[in-house]
């Protein structure tokens, strides 16, 4: 059977941009393999990322506002598959789906007896007639209809392409927000083991660019000059979000720039080297400890992915503070770590187009393993 051609296109909490991957999938739905062919990351059009902040920050925004954003967001995304498409030197009739996240602007877990509810904006409608290609989107809310976090939904895709028979792995995501997937040894699907640790990159950029004037801390550089305040990052640690066992999922609501507002609030006294050095020991210390506390076992090996690999002293605090555990980049493994969730969702997408279940009930909460997101029928 000839492979099929699939896109998927990801923006995360911090609102930068789409990654965009179109890979190739062979095999069977129990044991695919995947090959990436292209990947682009396309900038937000010139003020989208602006229209989205005030949405994904909680702030009143008008129906009439966010209904425009839902139509924009899409036609963003469309053209980051067209350009995604030509990259390989493709067409669109080549392409057997689209799987497009969207742009999160707000996500509540359940709460007690109150179901959850999650909102991305970009309507797989408009991604498939500017391209003719089906697509696949709104992928979180039917595992939330199924009484789930509708998150994280990647571990699925670890799972078929990153397991080992022999070595407990832990596939840690550094994006706006961090989230890990435990894959014991052999495991199966129902071992499997994933949830948000909690902030990666969210409230370093907020910090960064509060301080900075600009969008990160490159490599971490200002970070390394620092020293960690032992006091507020306990503070900073005992957090609700950090004590709530699995599966559990969090967001821009609680780990945001009201909540990086906060922080800076609370360190004043520290030098920006001092303030960065302790928020990025926050992302560390939260994994580190939620492996602790919510793995069976000690995973043998972590493999990282998402933006915060680029972080060259963040990466280094997580070999330090997770040895004996070995560190290294999804690549060494043969998953782009920038553009991990992406190639992700073009997994989720085929599996979806193929009547398969993309979620995993024992990461989620769902009652049931459950058809992903909405289908649009291409040209």
């Amino acid at each position: 059977m000839a492979a099929a051609l699939a896109i998927g296109l990801m923006s995360g909490t911090s609102l930068d941009g789409i990654d965009a991957a179109l890979i190739a999938i062979e095999g069977s739905a129990e044991q695919p393999e995947v090959e990436t062919l292209a990947t682009l990351a396309v900038p937000y059009p010139a003020g989208l990322r602006e229209r989205l902040l005030p949405v994904a920050e909680g702030e009143a925004v008008s129906v009439g506002a966010i209904s425009a954003l839902h139509r924009d967001v899409a036609i963003a995304f469309a053209e980051a598959a067209q350009q995604v498409i030509e990259a390989a030197g493709l067409s669109g009739a080549a392409i057997a789906c689209i799987g497009s996240h969207g742009q999160t602007v707000h996500h509540q877990p359940p709460t007690g007896s109150a179901p959850g509810h999650t909102l991305q904006l970009g309507e797989g409608a408009w991604i498939a007639e500017r391209t003719g290609v089906t697509t696949v989107s709104n992928f979180r809310s039917r595992d939330m209809a199924a009484g789930g976090q509708g998150a994280p939904l990647v571990p699925l895709v670890d799972y078929l392409l990153l397991r080992h028979p022999e070595r407990a792995r832990c596939i840690q995501n550094l994006g706006g927000i961090g989230n890990v997937t435990y894959l014991p040894a052999g495991a199966t699907p129902k071992q499997v083991l994933a949830f948000d640790t909690g902030p990666a990159n969210l409230l370093i950029d907020a910090v960064a660019q509060q301080l900075t004037g600009r969008p990160f801390d490159r490599d971490g550089a200002l970070a390394a000059a620092g020293q960690v305040d032992s006091r507020l990052l306990a503070g900073w640690l005992a957090d609700p979000y950090f004590a709530l066992p699995p599966p559990k999922s969090t967001g821009r609501e609680s780990f945001g720039y009201a909540r990086a507002g906060q922080l800076l609030a609370e360190a004043a006294h520290l030098s920006p080297a001092d303030l960065l050095a302790t928020v990025s020991e926050l992302t560390v210390e939260s994994i580190a400890r939620a492996y602790g506390d919510w793995l069976p076992t000690a995973p043998a090996e972590v493999f990282l992915g998402g933006g915060g690999v680029r972080n060259r002293y963040l990466v280094r605090r997580l070999r330090e503070r997770l040895a004996p555990a070995t560190v290294a980049s999804t690549a060494e493994v043969g998953i782009d770590s920038d553009f991990k969730e992406a190639i992700a969702f073009a997994v989720l997408a085929w599996l979806r187009c193929s009547n398969r279940p993309g979620n995993l009930p024992s990461v989620s909460g769902a009652a049931r393993a459950v058809l992903l997101g909405d289908v649009h029928p291409g040209r």
